[in-house]
């Protein structure tokens, strides 16, 4: 790498301009279909200035996954933030359907929904940018007990789990077999997700 590149600022500037690159290179080609060189080329670097801030193939492309999903997740956790915890009835409704159209922004996170890389998609689950949303998850949903807006006769990390767990089912079966379509069926996802995270009859 040249004495700009092995600045710090210049450094990081070069690495997200790599992950950027190696995002759209893996989302149009796929992981056996694209080479270091190749997205070495897009980012306008060699292919041993990638080498020297990823290592290997394997590790740049869970970077790009990594970067890629955490975009999505910001979503995510602002969507429940403002929605669902916050006693909101309109966002949970838009909640998978905003995430979808979100994943047109996201092409590498929308390529493993899809199944396009079959044997990534449980790696999903193993990002550490899934276990930091799993965090803010939870307090989101300790601080809305407190508040009354969100049953309390479940952890906080329970409920987290099952919105994590929902969340992520009701948008791999959008995306790979479209199961959510009609209005009909979205209200009465949303009148499920409601009944299941408010506070119990008598007690809110």
């Amino acid at each position: 790498m040249s004495s700009d590149e092995t600045s710090p600022g210049k450094g990081a500037a070069t690495r997200q301009r790599i992950v950027g690159c190696a995002v759209a290179r893996f989302a149009q080609d796929g992981f056996r279909q694209t080479s270091v060189a190749q997205v070495a080329r897009d980012a306008g670097v060699t292919s041993q200035a990638v080498h020297a801030h990823f290592g290997s193939k394997e590790a740049l492309f869970h970077a790009a996954f990594e970067h890629d999903v955490e975009g999505l997740l910001g979503v995510f956790t602002a969507r429940v933030a403002h929605g669902p915890i916050a006693g909101s009835p309109g966002s949970p409704l838009a909640l998978i359907p905003a995430l979808l159209g979100e994943l047109e922004s996201h092409p590498l996170a929308r390529r493993i929904l899809q199944g396009h890389e079959a044997d990534r998609t449980r790696e999903l689950l193993d990002l550490p940018a899934i276990a930091r949303t799993r965090e803010q998850l939870t307090q989101l949903v300790a601080g809305a007990q407190q508040g009354g807006a969100v049953r309390d006769d479940l952890t906080p990390e329970a409920l987290a789990g099952a919105l994590e767990t929902l969340t992520l089912a009701l948008l791999l079966g959008a995306v790979q077999v479209g199961m959510i379509g009609d209005d009909q069926r979205r209200l009465a996802i949303l009148a499920i997700l409601l009944q299941g995270i408010q506070p119990p009859a008598g007690r809110a």
